[in-house]
Order: structure tokens, then C-alpha cells, then sequence
């Protein structure tokens, strides 16, 4: 999370008061102390665990199972929403809950759009691919065979995503292959596995092929899960793995368990032209909300063991779901994102030796993306409780 976040009463991606980490631990603190005095009002009590939060008590549903549309068996998405499934199986609704595995954010997107899934499902989704969905760009375009979606609502963030560029260490490729890859420019006409085509790995992956190769590079992209890029990685098929997930993923950390070499590319240069690309295409139809879309990440050995120290690019994420989806669900989804975030911590990053964290309830008032995609109604009640206000967008 940002050490500063801005909550001023003008909307948040708009000139307010800039909140210091004191500052931003205060406005916690009077939170948690408007919670006491609520309880002791015989109003809601929002920090407690799951089950006894906002909203309090039984409500009524129109679902009985629930469907959480996440990415790859074992990837971040996955783990994030098995956490969320246990937490929904024990809401005293009694929902039955099935996380789903996907090819990634596109194919979540297109689920909630279908009448069967609108009502009782959610999704896990980059919010900067959300956006792509409801504006009908990049792999959502009709030239590319995409479609608009629309009825697209934000119950809050989840963990970020970083982009890695994965390639062989120097002096590991095996014969016959090339050169080395040092530098993000190497990869000018060489083989890529770029992820499945309906993901948000392909999506920001063509966007920095865009803005980082010359236009005169033809790179050959590879349908590929992150476990096949890898193979094909260590084999010598593909020069680089376009992999768009949460640090210290384990299928990475695995390989290098294994004894294979492996180093991640620094981005930072290409962070600027990330987030140029994105004001190209909203802002001049005059969708465009100020602020960080694409915040500064950062890799390393706590990450991965043996690497060196590289910077990136991060990716917010987000819990999704339709316009028309269950209020009873959402509202339950939404409180059950920010009790105890430690156990999403472990299901994502284990013993976590970068001591990552993931974000929190404030978030929604820090990112534009939760103006770009609002909040569903049900949703945005959470947040009214807690800070007395949703997210402004300069409103």
C-alpha cells in the first residue's frame, strides 16, 4: 500500500488533504472508535470477524449456491477466493460456494455477463482489465473479437498483481537458442508465452510490447498458463513467460527449487509509458479519472530466492460482480474482504518473507479504478458506514 492516500472531501484523484502514514493511522484509529460507539449504540460493529460484521445477522437471499469465477488452479486468484469461499460457507445465509477455475480476468469479466451468472456469482478480475471490458478496448474490442460488457460493479480491492517478464538467466539457455535475454528489448522478434488470450496477462502484456519494442519488432506471442510457460521457458521453445500475478508465485518459486535459472526483467522504465498508454485511450472520450492506475512495485530474492532486485509494475485487482447481483451477497462479500487480511496473506504468500500485504478498505478512495468501475449499491453501503462517504470522483 502507498504511504500517502488522499481522502479530502473533494473525491479522491482530486486535489484534498494528503494523508501522511500518521495521518492515514488516525483516520483508522477514529474509525475503529466510531465502531465502539456504534456497538454501544446497539448500531454495527464493522471490524469484527467474519460472520458478525456489517451486516449483522441473517439476511435474505434469493441464492443458495455461489459461484466465484478466479484464474489457474494454485494461482493467486485461486487462493485469494478460496479464503472467501470459507468465509461465505460460514455467513449465516449457509451459502453453498464453488471457486472456479479460468483462463484469467477476461473470461471472469464475459462470466458475469451471462443471465445465469449475474445474479449469485462473483469474480476476480485486474481492474485496469475491467475497465478495458466496460469501454469495449484492447482484447475486448469487435475488431479483436471482443464485445462490450456491461453491468460491471466493484465490491473492493483484492491483492495486487506485479508484471514479470521471465527469462533465462545469463549463461543458462541451452544450445541453439540465441542470445541471452538481458534487457526487455532483447525480446525484439522472439518467442514469448504471453498467457491465454482472455487474460489480463495477455492484456497488459500486449500493452508493454506496445510501448516498449519498436515498432518494428514482430514478436511471436504463445497461448500459454504459467505452468506451460515455464516449459516451454526451460526448454528453449520461448525466450521469455508474460506472467501478470501476485508476488512469490509458487509455481516460480518452484522451478527455482528445482535448480533452474530463471531472472525477472526491470520494468521500470516502462511504467510512464504504461500509464501514458492507458490517458491515450480514456482521455480523450472523457472517461478518465485522475490518480495512479498503475502503481510502482517491486520484486526480489524474498520473493524469489536467487534473483536480484528488479522494479515493476503493479496491477490492482478487484472482487467483481454484476449490477443485478444478490445485495445480501455482496454486502456479505464486501465486509468479508477486510476481516482478518492475514489469512488472505498466507493463502497468497505462505510464511511471506517480503512481507507483503493486501489492501485495504481506504483503497477504494486512493485508486481511480474504483470510479472508472463503481462500487455495486450493495457494496458502497460498507464503505458509507465506515468513512461516512463513498468514493467522490471529483463530484
Amino acid at each position: 500500500m502507498p504511504t500517502e492516500s488522499r481522502l479530502g472531501r473533494s473525491g479522491h484523484g482530486q486535489s484534498g488533504a494528503t494523508l501522511t502514514t500518521l495521518q492515514r493511522a488516525t483516520v483508522v484509529g477514529l474509525v475503529a472508535l466510531s465502531a465502539a460507539v456504534a456497538v454501544g449504540l446497539g448500531l454495527t460493529a464493522r471490524d469484527d470477524p467474519p460472520g458478525t460484521a456489517w451486516p449483522p445477522g441473517r439476511q435474505a437471499t434469493s441464492c443458495h449456491d455461489v459461484k466465484i469465477f478466479t484464474g489457474q488452479v494454485g494461482s493467486p486468484y485461486n487462493r485469494f477466493a478460496r479464503v472467501l469461499r470459507t468465509r461465505l460457507q460460514a455467513a449465516p445465509e449457509h451459502w453453498d460456494v464453488e471457486v472456479v477455475p479460468t483462463g484469467g480476468s477476461a473470461e471472469n469479466i464475459y462470466h458475469l455477463e451471462e443471465q445465469q451468472y449475474r445474479t449469485c456469482s462473483l469474480a476476480l478480475a485486474q481492474l485496469g482489465t475491467t475497465v478495458d471490458a466496460g469501454s469495449a478496448v484492447n482484447q475486448f474490442s469487435p475488431q479483436r473479437g471482443g464485445h462490450l460488457v456491461e453491468g460491471l460493479r466493484t465490491l473492493g480491492p483484492a491483492h495486487d498483481d506485479l508484471l514479470h517478464v521471465i527469462v533465462r538467466a545469463p549463461g543458462s539457455s541451452p544450445p541453439g537458442t540465441g542470445a541471452d535475454v538481458r534487457t526487455f528489448t532483447d525480446l525484439c522478434d522472439r518467442a514469448i508465452a504471453a498467457g491465454p488470450a482472455a487474460s489480463g496477462t495477455r492484456q497488459i502484456g500486449t500493452v508493454l510490447l506496445r510501448v516498449g519494442l519498436p515498432g518494428t519488432c514482430t514478436p511471436r506471442l504463445e497461448d500459454s498458463s504459467i505452468d506451460d510457460g515455464l516449459r516451454l521457458l526451460v526448454a528453449g521453445a520461448v525466450d521469455a513467460v508474460f506472467w501478470a500475478g501476485g508476488a512469490g508465485t509458487e509455481r516460480i518459486r518452484t522451478e527455482l527449487a528445482n535448480g533452474v535459472k530463471l531472472q525477472v526483467l526491470d520494468l521500470a522504465q516502462f511504467r510512464d509509458a504504461i500509464a501514458a498508454d492507458w490517458e491515450k485511450v480514456y482521455h480523450p472520450p472523457g472517461r478518465y479519472f485522475p490518480g495512479t492506475v498503475f502503481p510502482p512495485g517491486h520484486l526480489g530474492p524474498r520473493d524469489y530466492p536467487g534473483m536480484t532486485d528488479v522494479d515493476t509494475v503493479s496491477l490492482p485487482n478487484g472482487v467483481l460482480a454484476h449490477e443485478q447481483a444478490d445485495p445480501a451477497l455482496v454486502r456479505r462479500a464486501t465486509a468479508d474482504l477486510f476481516g482478518d487480511p492475514a489469512e488472505y496473506e498466507r493463502a497468497l504468500w505462505g510464511d511471506n518473507p517480503a512481507g507483503r500485504r493486501v489492501p485495504d478498505a481506504l483503497t477504494v478512495y486512493e485508486s481511480p479504478l474504483f470510479c472508472y468501475v463503481p462500487l455495486h449499491p450493495a457494496a458502497a453501503e460498507y464503505y458509507r458506514l465506515r468513512f461516512d462517504r463513498g468514493p467522490g470522483c471529483g463530484r
